[in-house]
């Protein structure tokens, strides 16, 4: 059967690569589709073995296009494209198949949207909100720790509370591949986290988890993703807020700061320096006043000839 090569695939991006929900879920999204539209086509195909090129060129039909013969977004055709040739790959590791049939697909050139920031005002009026529940200050503390050391916020949601450690004012964080690494708090952030741990046991803890929901277990991404949005309406920001911006704002104050691409690089757990250039984007105004206080000639009045 198919399927039983796809979720021993799913297991060893679960408990080997240590990938997150959202990345099982988008991989088993192309992954079953990928199946139906195979299932549908060829019913006689039972084994990934016999995969063959006409197999192949279903599934290149299927993934840029949709029902309605619509042009897919070039993201998705990538994602889509990248998720079979990584289950193929896994298929040659495994001794399966010889090779990847999709490695000569082109996947289409995706351009990377400018990362959104918030404004230093906005993020004053964010932290300004008055907390008038214990989940209003259990959401600030999450805020300003995002801001502060630019986690993912599947990177916070795993924290428990002695991953803070109060004498360097440091958090210890496992992100992608379990890679471990130490992300400096801010002052504020600090502050913030310890007035939320004076009031955590009002939330019943039934874990070690840092931050709690409700019910005193650990607090899930949604849960947060939804909650920074309340926060950031109470707040009357005019625009959308999620853990990500608050990431890439983290990411952009240090640069604009003066910080090496390579030490925020290490900060946001980058595994290479491609991911982490994005956030050079530096606007014209901090450009203009970095060249003017920098460069030699840039006040040097040109001689006539």
């Amino acid at each position: 059967m198919l399927t039983e090569l796809v979720d021993k695939f799913i297991d060893y991006l679960r408990y080997q690569k240590r990938s997150s929900q959202n990345t099982l879920s988008s991989y088993e999204r192309v992954l079953y589709k990928a199946i139906e539209s195979l299932n549908r086509e060829f019913p006689d195909l039972l084994e990934w073995k016999d995969i063959s090129e006409e197999h192949i060129r279903l599934l290149h039909r299927e993934f840029n296009f949709t029902k309605s013969a619509e042009k897919l977004n070039n993201n998705t055709v990538a994602h889509d494209i990248y998720s079979l040739s990584s289950f193929f790959k896994y298929l040659v590791k495994m001794g399966i198949i010889k090779d990847n049939p999709v490695k000569e697909i082109k996947a289409p050139k995706v351009k990377r949207p400018l990362p959104k920031v918030l404004t230093s005002n906005e993020m004053t009026d964010l932290l300004e909100v008055e907390c008038i529940s214990i989940q209003d200050i259990r959401d600030v503390a999450i805020v300003e720790l995002l801001y502060s050391s630019g986690l993912r916020v599947s990177e916070l949601v795993s924290l428990n509370v002695n991953s803070i450690n109060s004498d360097t004012m440091e958090v210890k964080v496992f992100g992608k591949g379990s890679k471990e690494r130490v992300v400096p708090i801010g002052t504020k952030a600090y502050e913030r986290i310890q007035t939320y741990l004076g009031i955590r046991e009002q939330f019943v803890p039934k874990d070690d988890a840092l931050f709690l929901n409700k019910f005193g277990t650990r607090i899930s991404v949604r849960a947060i993703q939804q909650n920074i949005d309340k926060l950031s309406s109470k707040a009357n920001l005019r625009t959308h807020l999620s853990p990500h911006k608050l990431r890439h704002s983290f990411a952009t104050g240090l640069l604009e700061g003066g910080a090496d691409l390579r030490v925020v690089q290490e900060m946001l757990g980058h595994s290479s320096l491609a991911a982490t250039q994005i956030y050079t984007h530096l606007d014209y105004e901090h450009l203009n006043g970095v060249y003017s206080s920098t460069h030699p000639f840039a006040h040097e009045k040109r001689k006539k000839d």
